[in-house]
């Protein structure tokens, strides 16, 4: 059987790079790793990196996207219970957030969710799910978190 890779790292390329890092620790996420342009979070079976775009872009021999074109992904923040959802939420919010769907009975599933966007408009979806759903389990299983 072959061995599935470990994907837990996600980078964000950032314009202002001090603003979102800062943005990131005024949501209490602990800090694992900071250098002088680079700087990682930590999330529950994953981290969060932040990288210059520029530098992101030199780095992957691609043309970084500056551009305020509206939602490019989301990335998912899957919590425990609805009130989780409206917490993260808020403190969001206080850190400078732009709230584009307040919490609500989600639409798609059975649960309760929401969305924010960081100061660069990068899309994080907060999310509690209620009945078993495959990609939460699959997020679970991959965090360690299912047995």
């Amino acid at each position: 059987m072959t061995q599935l890779p470990l994907a837990n790292t996600i980078t964000l390329g950032v314009r202002d790079f001090d603003r979102q890092r800062r943005f990131y620790a005024a949501l209490g996420w602990p800090q694992a790793f900071e250098a002088e342009d680079f700087a990682v979070f930590e999330l529950r079976g994953a981290v969060l990196a932040l990288f210059p775009v520029e530098k992101l872009g030199a780095d992957s021999r691609a043309a970084p996207e500056t551009g305020r074109g509206g939602i490019r992904f989301s990335i998912i923040i899957t919590v425990d219970t609805p009130p989780e959802v409206d917490d993260l939420v808020e403190r969001a919010i206080r850190a400078g957030a732009r709230v584009t769907k307040p919490p609500v009975d989600a639409e798609f599933f059975e649960g309760r969710d929401a969305y924010f966007a960081d100061p660069e408009d990068n899309y994080w979806e907060v999310a509690w799910v209620a009945s078993v759903n495959p990609v939460i389990s699959a997020a679970r299983h991959a965090a360690g978190l299912d047995g």
